[in-house]
């Protein structure tokens, strides 16, 4: 049976209904089908092939294995890359203090304060003011 609706402003519709024949036809696979997944259930009780059990449980158990040590890696690499850019960060501040320092330096803060305020020693702060010293003009035109 066809029946077939249309609107002034719309597409046309058109819907059909199957016979009797093909209402049987799709019947008879899924009949087939059930009968099948009915047998499924005892085959998949058991291994098809038992010798290969334990070479499966094996393959399986390596596969966890290598997923659980990729993980492990992966933690590993994070790990290293935060620590690497935590020392850039490190010595980027650090060369952000010896700047700082020798800048209050030049502008005449006493050593005691520059000591006091960069938590240096007084060894640690003639090194930061000698290396300072060590660069040459000459270089700083480069």
């Amino acid at each position: 049976m066809t029946q077939t609706a249309s609107e002034p402003l719309g597409p046309q519709l058109t819907v059909s209904v199957p016979g009797v024949d093909a209402v049987q036809d799709a019947v008879e696979p899924a009949q087939a089908f059930a009968a099948a997944a009915g047998l499924a259930g005892p085959l998949a009780a058991g291994p098809l092939a038992p010798e290969l059990e334990p070479h499966l449980a094996l393959a399986a158990a390596g596969v966890e294995e290598a997923i659980e040590e990729e993980d492990v890696l992966a933690e590993v690499w994070r790990t290293s890359s935060r620590l690497e850019s935590m020392q850039w960060e490190l010595d980027t501040a650090q060369e952000s203090l010896r700047q700082a320092v020798r800048k209050a330096s030049a502008a005449g803060v006493a050593d005691g304060e520059l000591c006091t305020a960069a938590n240096l020693t007084p060894e640690e702060l003639s090194t930061v003011l000698m290396a300072a010293a060590v660069v040459s003009p000459v270089a700083l035109e480069l």
